[in-house]
């Protein structure tokens, strides 16, 4: 998650969830990565938030009113795939937690600002995953969703997963070959950029991530000169030659999208189940004459 994007740059499966089974007193860990596309751990990141999506249900209701919280840990040391650490131990591998209140009328999903950690992590140029302890106290009236049982790995709609916002100008980009759209362009045919948000759609409510992103689109006409190596095939060269001899103009090419790419979305389904797919022809990258 996930190509970039100029409001939310890692999405979900950019960073996801691992399926290795590394744990810390029998509980799972949530390991994250950036994937290829997006860049690597110790590449500048200028993270403006961090979210950690988790599933928590409520079970029952109880009497006896304690606080229930939920714990958040960065790892913080190299540790075996699976070990128990005593107490003294786990205070020297875990960073300070971040810690999440839990009311019994917001059932479902919690978010906890992770922005410090995230932030930390892009920069650290010592390790390319981030490694997320999840522990719960007074919990026994709540399911928290962190597949600590193998049966749990079945329920994918309820894994937790992570969104990132950072700043576009920050990471770098892999430059197109493509003409965008600028003052000097005139009428020549290029990439616009354009920008769509959700909010002003009227989708805030089921789309959670990202909150909008550049879909651009082509401008400008196809009229000038062209050497036969320009045309993407012999059919639009014939017809070109055919519009200049019979000077048909309702024939003009036009300027459209040569080439798109996908985007990763995260949105509420029918049943209030957290969906991410990767959507594909959503961007436009290139324009160009036919």
């Amino acid at each position: 998650m996930l190509r970039n994007f100029d409001e939310s740059d890692l999405v979900n499966n950019k960073c996801s969830v691992q399926g290795k089974r590394s744990r810390v007193n029998q509980n799972r860990l949530l390991e994250f990565r950036v994937s290829s596309e997006v860049g690597h751990a110790g590449q500048e990141f200028l993270v403006r938030s961090a979210t950690l999506w988790l599933k928590a249900d409520l079970i029952r209701t109880r009497e006896n009113k304690c606080r229930t919280e939920i714990f958040v840990f960065k790892i913080i040391s190299q540790l075996p795939d699976t070990i128990t650490l005593s107490s003294q131990d786990f205070n020297r591998a875990m960073s300070e937690p971040i810690t999440l209140a839990l009311e019994e009328s917001r059932s479902g999903w919690q978010k906890i600002n992770v922005t410090t950690i995230v932030s930390k992590w892009l920069t650290d140029s010592r390790t390319d995953k981030l490694q997320l302890l999840v522990d719960c106290s007074c919990c026994s009236h709540w399911h928290v969703h962190i597949f600590n049982r193998e049966i749990d790995k079945i329920s994918n709609k309820n894994r937790p997963f992570l969104v990132i916002h950072t700043d576009p100008n920050s990471a770098k980009r892999v430059r197109r070959r493509a003409i965008d759209c600028s003052a000097d362009s005139g009428n020549q045919c290029c990439k616009q950029r354009f920008y769509v948000s959700f909010k002003q759609l009227g989708w805030e409510d089921w789309v959670i991530a990202p909150p909008g992103y550049y879909a651009n689109y082509c401008r400008g006409d196809c009229g000038h000169p062209r050497t036969p190596d320009t045309y993407n095939n012999f059919h639009t060269h014939v017809i070109e030659e055919v519009r200049k001899t019979h000077h048909l103009s309702g024939m003009q090419p036009c300027c459209a999208p040569l080439k798109f790419s996908s985007m990763s979305l995260i949105y509420y389904g029918p049943n209030l189940d957290v969906i991410k797919r990767d959507m594909p022809k959503m961007v436009v990258d290139e324009c160009g004459c036919p």
